[in-house]
């Protein structure tokens, strides 16, 4: 048996309801054992298209299946109950996401886990954490609260490297986060003052698009990657009753 950790999601119809129904699907199956699931909390849509605002949950559970016979089953639950796949990050009746599978780390054309964006996205993280805030994350090493805690702490440190004209665009999207402060990079690649929540690296790819908490910007739709990844990482979720 693995522990295993899904992100639970979704922002179309009877959102509630969905998840329910999710839950029973899931715990049916012979191959899931001792689900236990986080309360719900509500987050901003993430990107463009995505629509009104999510509900979020975590459920940890033990499971026998195999890394990809798991996602199948989650991909078999997520389109029984209506989810279509038009638009990437657009509007969604249901997510199942595979976050953690036991410590393992998988990297195929299939899945990647632990999941590579979980880290930087507080409607993940916060969930998770209110169950095993001391799980560790196989590739970082910090526990999920720690992971949490950077991004909540304040103020919120977004390190830049790249190009100069870049940092107008940083500035321009930080005006609508507050809780965000933007220092300098020197040339050794070290946060001047703090270290940083996350950093973006501009144009080329760099060496410090290896390092933790550094995400390279594409080249293109970069302004509204940087826009989702902040959007995701410093606006806090709300606890649901």
């Amino acid at each position: 048996m693995v522990q295993v950790v899904v992100a639970v999601g979704g922002n179309v119809g009877d959102v509630r309801e969905t998840l329910r129904r999710a839950r029973k699907l899931i715990e049916a199956e012979e191959t899931v054992h001792k689900l236990r699931a986080t309360g719900l909390y509500r987050s901003v849509a993430m990107g463009a298209d995505a629509g009104d605002s999510f509900l979020n949950s975590a459920w940890i559970f033990e499971t026998s299946l195999d890394a990809l016979e798991l996602l199948d089953l989650l991909q078999r639950v997520e389109n029984e109950l209506g989810r279509t796949r038009e638009v990437r990050w657009g509007p969604r009746t249901l997510d199942l996401d595979l976050i953690f599978y036991g410590e393992e780390q998988i990297d195929s054309p299939r899945l990647t886990v632990p999941h590579p964006h979980c880290w930087y996205r507080q409607f993940v993280l916060a969930p998770i954490a209110s169950l095993v805030p001391e799980f560790v994350h196989p590739d970082f090493g910090l526990t999920i609260r720690q992971l949490h805690e950077r991004l909540t702490s304040c103020p919120f440190v977004v390190a830049w490297s790249g190009e100069a004209a870049d940092r107008d665009l940083l500035e321009r999207l930080c005006l609508e986060f507050p809780r965000v402060d933007l220092p300098r990079v020197d040339s050794a690649g070290e946060v001047e003052g703090a270290e940083a929540s996350l950093g973006f690296r501009f144009g080329n790819a760099g060496t410090m698009v290896n390092e933790p908490f550094w995400l390279h910007v594409p080249s293109e739709g970069g302004q509204q990657f940087v826009h989702d990844v902040l959007t995701a990482a410093c606006i806090d979720v709300e606890p649901v009753d």
